[in-house]
């Protein structure tokens, strides 16, 4: 049976740097690769693994994304992480909406 998508998702390779408060209140910073995108959430790679509830944001060459992480899976050598966006990205739909 094929997986159903509350919305259409938009394959979008970027380099993207994704903040975070860690656990001693200080500000985490790594390096991640954005794999896709819809409406309202956005699937990135990164090397270490973020908590579920994790307030992130998400930068790019132009344009700065924040959210939620819905999940945190581990896969190959990177963690996927499903973030959730604050604010619908009203830019996911136009050609080189990239980051």
């Amino acid at each position: 049976m094929a997986r159903r998508r509350a919305e259409p998702r938009k394959a979008l390779i970027c380099r993207v740097s994704v903040s975070c408060e860690g656990g001693e209140g200080f500000p985490i910073t790594q390096a991640g690769l954005l794999e896709d995108r819809s409406l309202s959430g956005v699937s990135i790679f990164v090397p270490d693994p973020i908590a579920v509830g994790t307030k992130v944001k998400i930068r790019g060459r132009t344009r700065e994304l924040e959210g939620i992480v819905r999940y945190c899976r581990p896969k190959g050598a990177n963690y996927f992480v499903g973030i959730s966006l604050d604010n619908e990205d009203v830019t996911w739909n136009h050609v080189g909406a990239g980051l």
